[in-house]
């Protein structure tokens, strides 16, 4: 479970229902006549249907140049409580914004520059050695560590490490670099709570008598995690993040029965849909190889750091792609899971497969293109969520008496 504990103790269990709102510069704040909304309006949407905490990216780059944000994308007018002097007076203004309605919010160290998501902590921009990561982190926790930012609840450390290993103590390990930034965001910070997502490496499960090869999600892989946990210099501070998707992001062979085929531009071609008993089987047991394992065997929360993807544009005839985010949904409900972060509240969210068996670019999100009305259908299927037993918006505990 993840708590959130005031001065003198006070625990309170917190589950979420959380959402993605990229990009560096929060999309959809532009607000003229044609679409565009305010920070205010986002807020008041978000609580209105019980989200109680965003997930937003950042870049290593905008952190430590301070970045100024582009003029053209946040109608400063229409958001006018908003400080656009500097990047990190633009996150403060976000995180201020939400912290009115008792929204949370996690910092996900997105992408390393503009140009590089980066598959790792580092490239060819950002110094092995951690140091100009590092100092990211560091500028973080002086600038937002404060009671005023109360309800930042911590940090990804670093979104989908790709590229990296998990245990092998090799140049590229992220379960040591996982621990060095969280050790570091904790000497800044020491009441956040660190989010670390998995590697990706390629794998075989057994299901139904089936076996299946597969590649992870995209910081989806966390099996290493069970021999080798991240452990922080301060107790109960991990929190696993893992990403799971639907067929929109890649055709997965165990969405789907025997027989079809993947062309080289990543299409299923001759795709046959399963039944909702055997899907829903195929998501619970790859998700628990995966990730759901450490419900059950460590003492870390775990959250999905993304999930879901296309959901009302489905082409499928027998909707696969929404069937896998509602089953997505009913295991994240279960316990041990502590909820999870959508993907994504953005309309120009970009997915590749609708159906499987044809790549384009299909765009949705949980905001219409307007950015001012709901997708009813995708909110409809996150509605299950505001069943979990822990479900509040986010205390935030007054100043107590010395």
């Amino acid at each position: 479970k993840i708590f959130s504990v005031s001065s003198s103790g006070v625990e309170v269990p917190v589950a979420i229902k959380g959402i993605n709102w990229g990009d560096a510069i929060p999309f959809g704040l532009w607000a003229n006549d044609q679409n565009g909304t305010t920070a205010y309006q986002i807020a008041s949407f978000l609580s209105a249907n019980k989200f109680n905490s965003v997930r937003l990216p950042v870049s290593v780059y905008n952190i430590l140049n301070n970045v100024k944000p582009k003029q053209s994308m946040i109608n400063v007018a229409a958001n006018r409580a908003f400080d656009v002097s500097s990047y990190l007076t633009l996150l403060k203004s976000v995180i201020t914004t939400l912290a009115y309605r008792k929204i949370s919010v996690m910092i996900s160290i997105h992408t390393l520059t503009p140009q590089s998501s980066g598959g790792s902590w580092f490239n060819n921009d950002i110094s092995k050695d951690m140091v100009v990561f590092l100092s990211s982190i560091d500028m973080l926790t002086t600038e937002l560590c404060h009671a005023k930012y109360w309800n930042i609840i911590g940090v990804d450390l670093k979104n989908e490490p790709y590229e990296s290993t998990w245990g092998d103590s090799g140049p590229m390990d992220f379960h040591q670099g996982a621990t060095i930034i969280g050790n570091r965001m904790l000497k800044g910070c020491p009441q956040w709570l660190a989010f670390v997502e998995g590697i990706v490496t390629a794998h075989e499960v057994d299901i139904g008598g089936d076996t299946f090869s597969y590649y992870d999600w995209w910081g989806g892989g966390l099996q290493r995690a069970k021999d080798f946990p991240v452990q922080l210099s301060i107790p109960n501070k991990v929190v696993y993040a893992p990403h799971y998707y639907n067929p929109a992001v890649y055709p997965q062979s165990y969405f789907f029965d025997k027989g079809g085929v993947v062309r080289s531009n990543g299409a299923m071609i001759g795709y046959k849909e399963l039944s909702d008993s055997v899907l829903r089987q195929r998501v619970a047991a790859t998700m628990d190889t995966m990730f759901g394992f450490l419900t059950k065997t460590q003492d870390a929360a775990v959250v999905l750091g993304e999930f879901g993807g296309l959901y009302a544009l489905d082409l499928h005839p027998l909707k696969t792609t929404q069937r896998c985010t509602d089953y997505t949904v009913q295991e994240i409900m279960r316990p041990g899971y502590v909820g999870g972060y959508v993907w994504s509240m953005n309309p120009e969210s970009a997915y590749q497969f609708n159906p499987s068996d044809v790549r384009g670019n299909f765009v949705e999100g949980v905001l219409n293109l307007d950015w001012l009305s709901a997708n009813k259908d995708f909110l409809a299927a996150l509605k299950p969520l505001d069943q979990m037993a822990d479900l509040k918006m986010f205390p935030c505990f007054e100043k107590e008496a010395l």
